[in-house]
């Protein structure tokens, strides 16, 4: 009797565990990135253009935590000077029920964020800050494992030691999917 109940329990735990396998998986993206930084206090904004890339882990088909990690050089600025944001993001990542082929998801990261700007033959420095985004976006599905992220719109909010900023964050680009 014993044996039979640890091979119906086996059996049972096989069951559920292939069960919520079907749902879970992981994706890779790599995303073209524009930032619009509001320094606020009166100062103009700054565009900043680069590249992100993340990685993520569902637990089940609509729910995952993600790691994102970007970088983006900031235009516009005098002959000479330069400035860079790199930014390492984590959190939940939630999707919506799918319209057709366009898969909705809305997710909300923290993490931190630096920033680093010099002037030809003056010297550089750099400073980290808290960074943390909400927003959302739509993948639509090309094939079974390969996706394009048609537009990623988030709110980027910052807190450097003396200064928030409240700045919004583009992104679009291919993700693919293993497992889902």
């Amino acid at each position: 009797m014993r044996k039979l109940m640890i091979a119906c329990g086996l059996i049972l735990l096989g069951a559920v565990s292939a069960n919520a396998q079907e749902n879970r998986g992981v994706e890779v993206s790599g995303n073209y990135q524009y930032v619009r930084f509001n320094p606020g206090s009166g100062a103009s904004g700054l565009n900043c253009q680069g590249g992100s890339g993340s990685f993520g882990a569902y637990l089940t088909a609509r729910a995952g935590v993600i790691g994102e990690f970007g970088a983006c050089k900031v235009t516009g600025l005098p002959s000479g000077a330069t400035a860079h944001q790199m930014n390492y993001l984590f959190g939940p990542r939630m999707y919506f029920h799918s319209h057709g082929r366009l898969f909705p998801y809305v997710q909300a990261l923290v993490g931190a964020e630096r920033f680093s700007a010099g002037v030809s033959g003056v010297g550089s420095g750099s400073t980290n800050a808290f960074a943390m985004t909400v927003g959302g976006g739509v993948d639509v599905t090309l094939t079974r494992h390969v996706s394009f992220r048609a537009i990623q719109v988030e709110y980027l909010y910052t807190h450097f030691s003396s200064a928030n900023q409240n700045s919004l964050r583009l992104q679009s680009g291919i993700v693919w999917r293993f497992g889902r």
